[in-house]
């Protein structure tokens, strides 16, 4: 058992959040049934003694003032002579514990302030989501701590309404945080995937691979929110600091920047004024428009056309409260883009309104990364501005060295340009930033099929569906590897999930027609083919890949025809350069016209590794 003494804890401000058991000399206070035991055995304590009992546990060896227990224990303000009444309670847990006001072993009176727990603590066993089985106090190192995960805040408000709320704050604390240049914070696809799981902390940090994690709840009473945090070193298992804010909403940039200012300061990051300055900044003054915009987060982050369709209705909610909100424009345009990147929007309408809204946001405030990086996604997939979208990107990752996604979309950009070892180099740095993205292991997988290195495509598309086992361009990607690796079964099964996933469509038609063109079985290929031109418009999916299809049956008139159709679209176009399905139709000049007109370097192909 730790022993800590009272100036320790005063100084360290220990403070637990979720704990179901602390033990504490003989007693046992277990926080799910209410009950104070000593030596195993039921002690008699009622409930407003036992209440005082757990505030002060979970902040112990800091001061819980008067004000605070009336808030929690008498919300409404009904309780007429609440002096006498706290007193009463007090001596009560006193005489259950054994303890004296006059020599307190386990609870100090500061008069006319409050109270604080003195004694020992041992074994705390935390719920909610995050446990450590032993609680520490320990200072931060001399040296500077350079790793973070933000936790999803529990949402202790006992309305699911405010999910998000908890979620709300949490991610705009990472993407304040993620600005430190020399502080490595988790994005939010990887933290959010402990989001309602029971979770050790140790094993957390092994598997984000951070030194520190940050934990904690959302709390409501009355018409304020109660933020309880707490900053954890998951390798020693040991708390390095603790803290409660209880604001109003409209105060929630004041919370947000105090804990990013306790963080900075507790993992001994040294902050330049520009780091300040980014503290001090709120992005808008409306409480109206924050809300909307945390709001628009939770729905867009669903990454479902209908959730990236109602996030962007809440956008529009908070610009039309405030039209300088920068930050919703921001989020806009990542929402058309990400509905044009998908196909679920057709790209002349997807990417014009994703251009004119992260313009629109750069206009009113030029250091939001995340605008900048929606900005090169437009000119790399609609655009095709190379210069552009270099420029965009390099200044997004110059204000995010931490954005996750900028790497990912700057490996994009390096192998358009045919510098694929780079853009493989620069796909796994998106996913060390963010190691838990189903998306960016996905997106490294493509790099590698590019790349003809079907062996670790595969590897790379098998952890990605062990993280998202229903997202469905991991089966697309998954059927072509397996077909150009000769395993045709594996290949068909995969294109069957494709098919339980969206159904018996053009799209999932087209990938099992250019699955059978790869495996040599050209009659079966050509009808499916045939059957799709016949029937069905063919939508930007299919169009690709019966282009594919064609090129690898060695019918290049055809698929030029559907080539140029792909082109007037700008859809499918930007990879031209490094698909294996097009190299049947390489060494033709029109393929070469296609490149120059798109502006591809005529490099050659990657050969297979």
């Amino acid at each position: 058992m730790l022993r800590s003494s009272q100036s320790e804890l005063a100084n360290m401000g220990k403070s637990f959040k979720d704990m179901r058991l602390v033990h504490f000399g003989p007693f046992e206070a277990d926080f799910t049934t209410g009950e104070l035991r000593k030596h195993g055995i039921r002690l008699k304590l009622q409930d407003q003694p036992f209440q005082i009992l757990k505030m002060l546990l979970t902040r112990a060896g800091q001061l819980v003032t008067r004000e605070e227990i009336r808030e929690n224990l008498w919300p409404d303000g009904t309780f007429v002579d609440f002096d006498n009444g706290l007193n009463a309670a007090v001596n009560r847990l006193r005489e259950a514990l054994g303890d004296s006001a006059e020599n307190p072993k386990f609870v100090q009176t500061l008069p006319r302030r409050g109270y604080r727990f003195i004694g020992d603590l041992s074994d705390v066993v935390a719920t909610g989501g995050y446990s450590r089985t032993k609680t520490q106090i320990c200072p931060a190192s001399s040296s500077t701590v350079d790793s973070l995960a933000v936790l999803p805040l529990v949402n202790a408000t006992g309305d699911p309404e405010n999910e998000y709320l908890s979620d709300g704050i949490s991610e705009s604390l990472i993407n304040l945080l993620s600005q430190f240049p020399n502080l490595r914070v988790i994005p939010r696809t990887s933290t959010f995937r402990y989001k309602g799981r029971e979770a050790d902390l140790k094993t957390i940090g092994r598997d984000l691979k951070v030194r520190t994690a940050l934990t904690g709840k959302l709390i409501q009473r009355g018409d304020r929110l109660v933020v309880q945090t707490e900053l954890v070193d998951v390798a020693n298992d040991a708390q390095i600091w603790g803290g409660q804010f209880n604001r109003k909403l409209e105060d929630i940039f004041e919370v947000q920047e105090e804990l990013a200012r306790q963080i900075s300061e507790n993992l001994r990051l040294r902050l330049t004024l520009e780091d300040e300055k980014r503290l001090a900044k709120r992005p808008t003054q409306n409480r109206e428009a924050y809300e909307m915009l945390l709001k628009a987060q939770f729905h867009i982050n669903k990454l479902t056309p209908e959730g990236i369709r109602q996030g962007m209705a809440y956008a529009r909610q908070a610009i039309e409260a405030d039209p300088v909100y920068s930050e919703a424009y921001s989020y806009i345009s990542f929402a058309y883009s990400a509905l044009g990147v998908s196909g679920s929007l057709a790209p002349a309408d997807a990417f014009p309104k994703a251009k004119a809204a992260a313009l629109r946001a750069l206009e009113i405030d030029e250091s939001i990364a995340e605008a900048h990086g929606a900005l090169g996604i437009v000119r790399i997939y609609y655009e095709w501005d190379w210069s552009g979208a270099e420029h965009a990107l390099r200044r997004a990752l110059g204000l995010n060295p931490n954005y996750a996604y900028a790497h990912s979309f700057w490996s994009d950009w390096l192998l358009i340009m045919g510098r694929h070892v780079e853009a493989i180099t620069e796909a796994q740095i998106g996913l060390e930033l963010d190691p838990l993205s189903g998306g960016l292991i996905f997106r490294l997988a493509q790099k590698l099929y590019y790349r003809r290195d079907y062996d670790r495509a595969l590897e790379q598309l098998q952890k990605a569906l062990e993280l998202d086992p229903n997202f469905v361009w991991t089966y697309f990607f998954l059927g072509q590897v397996y077909a150009w690796k000769g395993m045709y079964e594996e290949s068909l099964a995969a294109c069957k999930k494709v098919t339980s996933l969206r159904g018996e469509d053009a799209g999932s038609r087209a990938l099992h027609s250019l699955i059978l063109a790869i495996a040599g079985k050209r009659h079966e290929a050509k009808t499916i083919l045939n059957e799709l031109k016949r029937h069905r418009k063919l939508g930007h999916v299919e169009l690709v890949y019966a282009a594919d299809t064609n090129s690898v049956l060695g019918e290049k008139d055809e698929a030029f025809e559907l080539l140029e159709a792909a082109y007037n679209e700008r859809v499918g176009m930007i990879f031209l350069g490094v698909k294996p399905t097009l190299d049947n139709i390489r060494s033709d000049p029109r393929f070469a016209d296609l490149r120059r007109r798109i502006g591809l370097p005529q490099a050659p192909p990657p050969k297979p590794s």
